[in-house]
């Protein structure tokens, strides 16, 4: 397995074990969760490997090793919840002036809630993540990593979903190592069947699907 991939787990391992109940921690998501469940499971920690540079200055050609320069985002998720409904700003809904502005003044002071609790948030996790404690990540030699350090922090704005306010926001977190190949990977398919099968039955419409109509068998 490839550094970067060892390092990713590495790293949830990490927050995982120093998180001390103050957030959950899960990979990468591509898809937001609901807002009920952010704020009902305390707050969300996901990580994802976003991108990577070979320096070939520093590296062998055919041999290796092959420096890594990897960077992850660390992605940070939570919610508040306003004092009342914010449905009422929908356009469809019939609602009085003053019930706007009521919702209105709920969702800043929701949205004020939601940034200060991701600002301790994302203390928590630089801490953990710059800890020298855990500057190896658990990882023991040769495995490795050097140079490690955060790139940059951001956060999106407050986004009001139904009573609820949503804050997401993230860390990239940078290190260097040494990649190294095991020679050939895999077996030449020849005469093998490669099954490519799609399992799912049910989209986020609530669609069904017949899992034999998806995919395809190669001949033997």
């Amino acid at each position: 397995m490839m550094l970067f991939r060892t390092v990713k787990q590495a790293l949830e391992t990490t927050l995982m074990s120093n998180a001390n109940g103050q957030f959950t921690v899960e990979g990468y998501q591509r898809q937001s969760h609901a807002a009920e469940e952010i704020l009902g499971t305390l707050r969300h920690v996901s990580v994802f490997y976003s991108r990577g540079a070979f320096d070939k200055a520093r590296s062998g050609w055919l041999s290796g090793p092959w420096k890594h320069a990897m960077t992850f985002t660390v992605q940070l998720e939570l919610s508040a919840q306003a004092s009342m409904d914010l449905s009422v700003l929908n356009p469809n809904v019939t609602a009085t002036g003053a019930q706007r502005m009521a919702a209105l003044a709920a969702s800043q002071t929701a949205g004020i809630v939601a940034d200060e609790y991701w600002d301790q948030l994302a203390e928590i996790v630089w801490q953990i993540l710059i800890n020298p404690v855990n500057q190896q990540l658990g990882l023991t030699p040769p495995i490795g990593i050097s140079d490690r350090w955060i790139d940059n922090i951001s956060k999106e704005h407050p986004a009001p979903v139904g009573e609820y306010v949503i804050l997401t926001g993230t860390m990239d977190y940078s290190c260097l190592g040494s990649e190294t190949t095991a020679g050939v990977i895999g077996t030449p398919a020849g005469k093998n069947a490669i099954d490519v099968t799609l399992n799912e039955t049910a989209d986020i419409t609530g669609a069904v699907y017949d899992p034999a109509q998806q995919g395809a068998k190669s001949s033997p």
